[in-house]
């Protein structure tokens, strides 16, 4: 307006011409934009100092940036930095790992100090301990937590996938890609043979939850209590660790809604190399002579004259396709919270008719009343699984079964080989069995809290758990696998009702400024009601009906036995006193005490009850003045803790007492027949008791440069002491009636160092870099397996094949790991008679004879070391995550392999390329370490890709698709199908044998293991 009104004075006075007038006006109308538009572009510079808040120093590395531009800088080594400003209205962004981001304006200032306060919110995290939660700077004892967003991506349909790998010394493994299977879980090694080794479960705070009866979907948190002195108030159950599954709840507010859905395709990852039509004819004709080739049974030609080429492999195995729906509801207000979700999953097995379908519910509601006085959590789940089981009989026959066989002949009949009794059609077996279960559990839970006086709080907390399965069977014997009993059909009921009841009172005051005070203590109850039918029947003239009329079975008419229906009933009750005190000091110095008194019915009369007792202690030493003012130590904790822990997993419910039951028959001429005659079945022990763990436990909890790397350092000491075993004994007929007795001898003891270190290595606005290595190191020994009863020798790991009877690779020895093989050293083949020959006893000559060998400490199945590496990347909206998970130092007994290369016997069976590497005349398989190998391996456990949506839509507030998948490679010198086998480490038969479950013996009819690619999207409403 002034340069306007300039021009117009200026046009009046010199009394211009109109035109002149105006183009001194446009020019100088145009000058004034000019300088205007610099004005608008002149940028101010703004410096400063961005320093620690803790002790003042520079911050060098920190990203200023000017918020809404792509302008930035970057703190120089003494934290000055300098950065142009547009306006007055700027805002500056101050952000960097380890410290609270910050944004500062303008205003009219050119220069702006800032400090930074460390971030160390982890700190303040709430972890989940039994009957409570814990800051995680308060904990003593060694807990660690994995959150929902931390689980591994991929096809996850149990808990337990979801965390494989994330916490140190926990040991989750798969053996096999059966979906019907469950993950074998061990927490710091192999402390029990009988007694049991799985952790014990609790959800939601019902004790004893089915684990694959939970969603990874409904999961909040997962925390797993690896020390006594943190799972010690769990007494006679804890000894294995405990596992506190929290599960998702609702949110003031207005109601969420969730959507997540994948699909995924599975294919077996690595298969055996056999010998397809061509080269089994070829290896034939080359060790038995062309002449075998005219045998029509093992190389029959179809109508023009062709031989076949079959791969039976192929022929057994599919493509599985898996999906996956989850749909969540939640919301509430102020007093009443709610959260409801249904998750279906279906996913089917690589092998042709397996796989499973499972339904699972849960509804949670949180309430309060009186004030806020009163809280009331409600918990209701479900579960329906149904499922195709494998008969992994089927897959042993497809390695084994003739290339050169037809699926069926010209007739349209499966093909067989008359007279050959363990080579069987597999095709013929898949389509002439069924195999299916129904499982079908329901958990319903509330817990009350009244908050009676200041800090004085009652609770209550009662479950229900029913829970049952029913496993129905058929074989077709219209086929040669299953003539031996005519066909059989078969169906199993299992039931079992928990009920728990649990009264709790805890206090808790502020100690003014010297700290806080915190005491619990609790009543359990629980009841396990459980009772199970069978029926069988053979004999069957037709499939049609399959297992849903046994009476269609002659079997019972024409073979009458007691084996044709059995049923049983059992109860165990278990009552508790518990109690734990927690006191915390100048923000410095925490102590835990606990001590559980545990009453249970499965122990015999002069041991009903156990002590169970930890105490711990925890030091903040950052918090010290010595320490104040270090910028790279922003937090550093010294815990320490003892404690006694139970394992009573492995006991039955009537263990302890003498029993009377079926031990044969006896002719009784009343009626001319046989009957069953009865007699004890079972030696009593009235001092049978739990297993004790004793464990001690130092850890180091340490943050740096201000949280941007978190770590632990735990060493420990575990022995298992009374440990449970099945003695034998001689039956006297006075106080032992049987001739086993389970009993509490012998010691194991398990050390280990773990270590978990990550962080944060780069976070900023656009970028993100999130890296986390997890290790453990282990060493397991057998002190001790003897004392009142005499153990004898524990053979276990059964070598088995052609020409081979009563074989074992390994022998439980004091001061020996479990499962060491011990087995003769290989010196070679005899040029004679191609014969093994070994190392022999008397130092001379190789011997081939087994029992004149010399047996050697050959290799432990037990890794020492076992290690992930964890990283997950976010450019803008899109991320990327991964995890590679190795176990070093272990070895596999690769029975399979000695009895798929055996060039003697190629006639008897399929054998694998490579019979050229063994002698011709190699014809019976022998136990040496020959046949052992290195099982070293890293993994590439789960990877995945993710876009996150930009949102416009008011409806959905989230929105993201991904890509991902399981086991895309393998690196390792193993030549089997997998270097992870199932490694349980208890005995056969859930410990009613005296003999330990085979580990590190590949002993073939694996369900292999699959690769997955998996693509989903995550929607919020």
């Amino acid at each position: 307006l002034n340069f306007h009104y300039m021009t117009m004075k200026i046009t009046s006075r010199k009394n211009l011409g109109r035109g002149c007038a105006k183009q001194v006006r446009f020019a100088i109308v145009c000058l004034a934009l000019m300088v205007s538009g610099m004005a608008a572009y002149a940028q101010k510079a703004v410096t400063g100092k961005v320093t620690d808040g803790s002790d003042g120093s520079g911050l060098p590395g920190v990203s200023v940036s000017v918020k809404g531009t792509t302008t930035g800088s970057v703190t120089d080594a003494t934290g000055s930095y300098k950065v142009n400003v547009a306006s007055d209205d700027a805002v500056l962004a101050f952000s960097f790992i380890g410290y609270v981001s910050q944004e500062v304006a303008v205003g009219n200032r050119s220069s702006i100090d800032i400090a930074l306060a460390a971030d160390l919110q982890s700190l303040q995290e709430v972890v989940v301990i039994g009957y409570g939660e814990a800051k995680r700077k308060d904990v003593t004892g060694s807990i660690t937590q994995v959150t929902a967003k931390e689980f591994n991506s991929g096809v996850n349909q149990n808990p337990l996938q979801s965390i494989q790998g994330k916490v140190a010394g926990l040991t989750i493994t798969q053996g096999s890609g059966d979906p019907n299977a469950s993950p074998t879980v061990r927490l710091r090694g192999y402390t029990s043979l009988a007694g049991g080794s799985d952790p014990l479960y609790v959800v939601d705070g019902v004790i004893g939850v089915p684990i694959n009866s939970i969603s990874p979907n409904d999961i909040e948190t997962m925390d797993v209590l690896k020390d006594a002195s943190a799972s010690a108030i769990y007494g006679s159950r804890a000894a294995n660790g405990v596992i506190m599954i929290t599960t998702k709840r609702g949110k003031s507010g207005k109601p969420s809604v969730t959507f997540n859905n994948y699909v995924a395709v599975e294919e077996i990852s690595n298969r055996l190399d056999l010998l397809d039509g061509d080269g089994y004819r070829r290896e034939v004709g080359r060790l038995k002579g062309p002449a075998s080739l005219n045998d029509l049974q093992r190389f029959p030609k179809d109508a023009n004259g062709n031989s076949y080429n079959t791969d039976w492999q192929s022929e057994i195995f599919r493509t599985g396709y898996s999906y996956n729906n989850n749909l969540g509801i939640s919301g509430g207000g102020s007093n009443f919270n709610y959260r409801g979700s249904l998750d279906f999953i279906n996913r089917d097995g690589i092998l042709a008719n397996t796989g499973l379908k499972r339904t699972t519910g849960r509804i949670n509601i949180d309430q309060k009343a009186l004030n806020d006085k009163l809280s009331i959590q409600y918990n209701l789940s479900f579960a329906n699984t149904a499922s195709k089981l494998a008969d992994w009989g089927i897959i042993g026959s497809a390695i084994t079964f003739l290339p050169t066989i037809p699926v069926r002949n010209e007739k349209g009949e499966y093909a067989e080989i008359a007279g050959s009794f363990d080579l069987n059609n597999p095709v013929a077996m898949l389509e002439n069995q069924k195999f299916d279960e129904v499982k079908r559990i329901t958990v319903g839970g509330i817990n009350m809290k009244y908050e009676i006086l200041n800090g004085l709080t009652l609770g209550v907390n009662g479950a229900y758990r029913d829970e049952n399965n029913v496993q129905s069977r058929f074989r077709n014997g219209a086929i040669k696998a299953y003539q031996g009993t005519n066909g059989e059909a078969s169906r199993g009921l299992q039931q079992s009702k928990d009920k728990l009841l649990e009264l709790t009172s805890s206090y808790s005051t502020q100690l003014g400024s010297i700290g806080n005070f915190n005491v619990l203590g609790g009543y359990s109850f629980q009841e396990v009601d459980f009772d199970g039918f069978g029926a069988r029947n053979t004999q069957f003239l037709t499939d049609q009906v399959g297992y849903n009329n046994l009476g269609l079975g002659a079997g019972s008419l024409l073979t009458p036995s007691t084996g044709y229906t059995s049923s049983y009933r059992g109860r165990t009750r278990l009552v508790s006193f518990f109690g734990r005190a927690t006191a915390n000091f100048y923000d410095k110095y925490n102590f835990t005490a606990t001590l559980r008194r545990d009453g249970s019915s499965k122990f015999g009369k002069n041991n009903k009850w156990g002590v169970f007792p930890s105490v711990a202690a925890g030091w903040i030493i950052s918090n010290e003045s010595f320490l104040e003012g270090n910028t790279a130590l922003s937090f550093l904790k010294l815990r320490a803790g003892w404690g006694r822990t139970g394992n009573s997993e492995g006991i039955g419910a009537y263990n302890s007492i003498r029993l009377v039951g079926p031990i044969g028959t006896y002719y009784d001429g009343r009626v001319g027949d046989f009957l069953p005659s009865y007699g004890f079945t079972q030696n009593d022990n009235p001092n049978l008791k739990w297993e004790v763990i004793e464990q001690t436990n130092i850890g180091l909890d340490f943050q740096l440069f201000g949280g941007r790397l978190n770590g632990t350092l735990e060493v420990y000491n575990k022995d298992t002491k009374d440990a449970l075993y099945p003695y034998q004994v001689e039956a006297d007929g006075s106080r032992f009636v049987t001739n086993t007795i389970l009993a509490n001898i012998g010691t194991i003891r398990n050390r280990g160092i773990e270590l978990a270190l990550g962080g944060d290595l780069v976070k900023t606005d656009d970028f993100a870099w999130n890296s986390r290595i997890v290790g453990s190191y282990y060493k397991n020994t057998i002190v001790s397996l003897d004392g009142e009863f005499i153990a004898g020798e524990v053979r276990f790991n059964p070598f088995g094949g052609r020409g081979l009877s009563n074989v074992w690779a390994s022998t439980l020895r004091p001061g020996r790991p479990l499962g060491e093989f011990y087995i003769p050293r290989f010196s070679g083949f005899s040029p004679t008679d191609g014969k093994v020959l070994m190392e022999a006893k008397d130092g001379k000559e190789p011997v081939s004879e087994y029992d004149k060998a010399l047996l050697s400490e050959a290799g432990n199945p037990q890794p020492f070391l076992t290690g992930a590496l964890i990283n997950a990347f976010r450019y803008k909206n899109l991320d990327l995550s991964f995890q590679l998970r190795g176990i070093f130092g272990h070895s596999i007994l690769n029975n399979l392999r000695s009895n798929l290369l055996i060039p003697g016997s190629v006639l008897e069976t399929n054998m694998l390329n490579g019979l050229d590497q063994l002698p011709d005349n190699y014809s019976a398989n022998q136990l040496s370490d020959y046949w052992l190998e290195k099982a070293t391996f890293v993994r590439l456990d789960n990877w995945q890709i993710g876009y996150q949506i930009p949102v416009a839509n008011k409806l959905v507030t989230n929105a993201r698709v991904y890509v991902g998948g399981n086991n895309l490679f393998i690196i390792t010198k193993y030549k089997g199908v997998d270097p992870e086998l199932e490694v349980k480490g208890d005995l056969q038969g859930g410990g009613t044998s005296q003999v330990p479950n085979s580990i590190g013996l590949d002993a073939g009819g694996i369900y292999p293991k699959t690769r997955t690619f998996q693509l989903g999207f995550n929607l919020t409403f």
